[in-house]
């Protein structure tokens, strides 16, 4: 599957190499594509994995990941274009958080995944992979379980091709949670598991669904 990932942050290039080693084509996009950073890693993940412009990726990818801060999601978004997008999977990593003395979501009475499949109403959006980090997003590993991914979103055909994708990269148990109103849900876990963590201080966890 040809994949475009707006955002070469962390996030975006664990999932290109996750993807890339289970066999798929990856375009990555940043607003520096000529970086010689992003050069020297493209280098060492070989050919299937390209560097491009948001617009690139946005035209390259069957499925395009949302890898970038919600602070700059919307303006990626009309950067790209709504055309180039109709259509296609779209999966929305991004959390809306804002710190003070405390982690709070910064949107009210609204999800951070609704406003997205509200900005490009002729696309699938599909929530998931919020609830961890870069670190974890990848064949996740844990000694006291197995750990549960959920996804959300309005197109059922949308929601399988995204959990062929979970699975391709180690997620075995991932769980439909219902339309795209649900990614509420799935940034309060956020929120809780990112507040669990600073408490502890202990990163790098994730949420297990025990079953009887």
């Amino acid at each position: 599957m040809k994949i475009g990932i707006l955002g070469a942050g962390s996030v975006g290039k664990a999932l290109a190499k996750g993807w890339l080693d289970a066999g798929h084509s990856v375009k990555i996009s940043s607003r520096d594509p000529m970086s010689e950073s992003l050069f020297t890693w493209k280098e060492q993940m070989g050919p299937d994995c390209q560097i491009a412009t948001f617009e690139e990726s946005a035209a390259f990818g069957e499925v395009i990941v949302l890898a970038i801060n919600w602070s700059g999601v919307e303006s990626v978004l009309k950067q790209t274009g709504q055309q180039a997008l109709q259509h296609k999977v779209i999966i929305d990593l991004s959390n809306a958080v804002e710190f003070s003395e405390t982690p709070q979501l910064a949107l009210k009475n609204i999800s951070a995944g609704e406003m997205i499949q509200q900005w490009l109403p002729e696309s699938r959006v599909v929530k998931t992979l919020n609830m961890v980090g870069s670190a974890t997003m990848v064949n996740p590993s844990f000694s006291q379980g197995t750990p549960v991914m959920f996804l959300c979103g309005n197109d059922a055909e949308a929601k399988v091709t995204v959990q062929e994708l979970l699975h391709a990269i180690g997620w075995r148990d991932v769980i439909d949670l219902g339309d795209i109103t649900r990614s509420a849900l799935l940034e309060s876990l956020m929120l809780t598991c990112l507040i669990s963590e600073i408490r502890q201080q202990e990163f790098g966890s994730a949420f297990a669904l025990l079953r009887k």
